[in-house]
């Protein structure tokens, strides 16, 4: 598919649905992220599985390749930026139905000298 397509979510398979989630959020694409959301939610979607399979495996994905090297800060920033965009809308879902919590994330740098 070329760029100057537009995707059209509610043709999405669940499964097709998802990836695209991953990829933008890998992306940092924001307001993709909230449409993908409103979209997984719609089909009657839980919040829960709309946060692990698609926001949390996506951040999988940027986590392995910051690791990797191949993503650096500003490409996990936004990234995260993109996961907050999607939590907003999922976060009191999850909270009216009990999902339980499964940690915490922390992002940072050090800030220091080098020897």
């Amino acid at each position: 598919m070329s760029e100057s397509e537009e995707i059209i979510l509610s043709e999405l398979s669940l499964e097709d649905l998802y990836e695209l989630m991953k990829e933008d959020l890998y992306d940092g694409l924001a307001e993709e992220i909230v449409e993908e959301v409103n979209e997984a939610l719609s089909r009657g979607e839980i919040p829960y599985d709309v946060l692990t399979n698609g926001l949390v495996a996506g951040m999988q994905i940027v986590g392995n390749d910051f690791r990797d090297g191949i993503l650096f800060v500003p490409e996990v920033l936004m990234a995260a930026k993109a996961m907050k965009s999607g939590m907003t809308i999922l976060r009191p879902l999850l909270a009216d139905t009990g999902a339980p919590k499964i940690g915490s994330m922390v992002i940072g740098t050090v800030k220091g000298r080098h020897p």
